[in-house]
């Protein structure tokens, strides 16, 4: 955390060699977030990416260092997606089957293989059944599931208390629980 005051520091005050290094320290985070926000939109994912970083270097006096360097640039990314996801939504361009399946060929197929296929259709069916969530407690659970971000800062990103994003996450759980059973998988 000292260290990433210190690179905060530095770039407020335009050092770009500062900025370059949160940049490779946090570009990774910011893409997955963007990744599993366009559910799966590799391009839509790497042009939020880039819009991030612009904004965060354009906008770099507005960090008043109240939360970590990621927490901010997970917001600023987060709010990127969220708008760019409405104005595609707005113009149709959404598509809710962008996902193709895995094919495998038949033949002999070995332990290790099916344990691997059955690791897939879980992560598949998580991954379906947030995609389901509605927007802030997918938010939330993005952050939360695959982040790691404590819900203080889960809260900060999404703009809600962290008590409020206790809840949108107790209430995601709920509704991944409930479409994990309606599909057959959980009791």
């Amino acid at each position: 955390m000292a260290r990433d005051e210190a690179l905060s520091e530095a770039i407020q005050g335009a050092d770009r060699a500062a900025f370059g290094a949160l940049i490779r320290e946090h570009q990774r985070s910011v893409l997955m977030l963007a990744l599993r926000m366009s559910r799966g939109d590799e391009q839509l994912a790497r042009e939020v990416v880039q819009k991030t970083f612009l904004k965060a270097w354009t906008h770099r006096d507005g960090f008043r260092g109240e939360a970590s360097f990621k927490t901010w640039v997970l917001r600023i990314a987060h709010n990127l997606c969220s708008n760019e996801l409405r104005r595609a939504w707005r113009k149709r361009e959404v598509s809710t089957t962008n996902r193709s399946g895995e094919h495998t060929e038949p033949g002999r197929v070995e332990a290790r293989a099916f344990d691997a296929l059955a690791v897939a259709q879980a992560r598949g069916l998580l991954r379906d059944a947030v995609e389901a969530l509605p927007g802030r407690q997918r938010s939330v659970a993005l952050l939360r599931i695959y982040e790691e971000l404590p819900f203080a800062q889960v809260g900060e990103v999404c703009g809600i208390t962290a008590n409020n994003a206790k809840v949108s996450f107790h209430h995601a759980v709920k509704n991944i629980r409930r479409y994990l059973v309606d599909k057959g998988v959980a009791a």
